[in-house]
């Protein structure tokens, strides 16, 4: 990276994530002799200077090891395999310093049963989980298309997303800061959108038909939380086959069935 510094030399340093400052990079002029395990220059990224990585070739013939031994100090290192970085409906989401971090539409369930609406938080992800298929089924009137493509565009892969909370909400009663939350992604989502542990119980045994209005494909509350609100003279052992409600971001319908009611 060439540097508004005193030398005519580059930078050549490693970048790494600083938990507290985020992206950086450890390094030294180019011509320095143990720039790799004896770093003198940190710089925070991104700065807006050029930059490029090295190849494969230009780190072997400099005989720099792949992993500094001091890198061990600041923690797990980003893996560009994990999930998350391989979901395309992340891309473009995480925080330019701080790559584990992005928004998620946080909650304490229906704001029409709890009162509190969602809200945008900042959280770290630490790991990925598999999770439920998220059943969907076209609306009526839409395009027919099939199932599998229904699917794949909708749900996409299954993974669900363990992260912790950065930031205090400010209406939320449920979620502090600190916590560990678990959040999903689809197409069909403005947002990544915080998930509890019985909604992920319930989900695949639902379909939801989007939103007819903005393709909302997801719900706040599970399915079995919403009809017994709704329906709340229902008797106790009483369990709906299918009900319809409003979409919780723009107010249009869903409907959401048992799986196997509606496709009988």
């Amino acid at each position: 990276m060439q540097l508004p510094w005193e030398f005519q030399e580059r930078f050549l340093g490693y970048v790494y994530v600083d938990p507290d400052a985020g992206l950086s990079a450890k390094g030294d002029r180019e011509s320095v002799a143990e720039l790799a395990e004896r770093p003198g220059v940190t710089v925070r990224l991104p700065m807006g200077f050029p930059l490029r990585p090295l190849t494969a070739e230009e780190v072997s013939a400099r005989g720099l090891p792949a992993t500094p031994a001091w890198l061990v100090h600041f923690g797990p290192q980003p893996d560009p395999a994990s999930p998350w970085r391989q979901d395309p409906h992340l891309q473009g989401r995480f925080h330019e310093s701080h790559p584990n971090d992005l928004e998620v539409l946080v909650h304490d369930g229906e704001p029409r049963r709890t009162g509190r609406m969602p809200e945008l938080c900042w959280v770290r992800v630490l790991r990925a989980e598999r999770g439920p298929l998220r059943r969907v089924l076209n609306r009526p009137g839409q395009t027919q298309l099939s199932q599998e493509e229904l699917q794949r565009r909708y749900s996409g892969d299954t993974w669900v997303y363990v992260a912790r909370l950065l930031n205090a909400p400010h209406g939320l009663q449920d979620l502090h800061q600190g916590e560990e939350l678990r959040f999903v992604s689809g197409a069909a989502l403005y947002h990544p959108l915080h998930v509890t542990p019985q909604y992920l119980q319930e989900r695949e045994s639902w379909n939801i038909t989007p939103c007819d209005k903005c393709g909302w494909s997801e719900t706040f509350d599970p399915p079995g939380v919403m009809a017994r609100f709704r329906f709340p003279d229902m008797p106790p052992d009483a369990e709906l086959d299918a009900f319809t409600a409003f979409c919780p971001m723009c107010g249009g319908i869903q409907l959401l069935s048992r799986v196997g009611t509606a496709d009988a």
